[in-house]
């Protein structure tokens, strides 16, 4: 998956770029909250106000899916299965096995993102800088 942004700082080899949410995600809003812009720091050089075309593979993307909805939803189930199973069918133990399944879904995901977070295969890569035009556009 390539997108292009914005450099909008350069520190120590680093960039921030920033990105513009594509028009398909415009009624969806999930991203932050459902702001117009997001910007994240890459390494590689550019200058602020250049274009920088961000690549990061579509395996990648489709794991990182997996594991931000995956994990979540299955422990989810696992919570509600087990906490009706300890109830006997009740909708308040239910209800509490699925918000525990939750929560520990995503305290599981907290914990593995250290791990994920400095290895090379899960950041996102700058493949092209390009200057802007006078009409803003790359």
């Amino acid at each position: 998956m390539r997108q292009p942004g914005e450099i909008t700082q350069v520190k120590n080899g680093m960039m921030q770029i920033t990105f513009c949410r594509p028009e398909a995600c415009a009624a969806c809003n999930a991203c932050e909250g459902g702001k117009k812009e997001h910007a994240i720091w890459v390494r590689g050089e550019g200058r602020v106000g250049e274009i920088a075309i961000v690549d990061m593979p579509d395996r990648m993307v489709a794991k990182a899916s997996f594991i931000a909805y995956g994990i979540p939803l299955i422990t989810l189930l696992i919570g509600m299965i087990a906490g009706n199973l300890v109830t006997g069918g009740g909708d308040a133990g239910t209800a509490a096995g699925a918000a525990a399944g939750l929560a520990a879904g995503l305290l599981i995901l907290k914990i593995t993102e250290k791990s994920r977070a400095g290895r090379e295969e899960w950041s996102p890569r700058v493949v092209d800088v390009l200057e802007k035009n006078e009409t803003g556009e790359a």
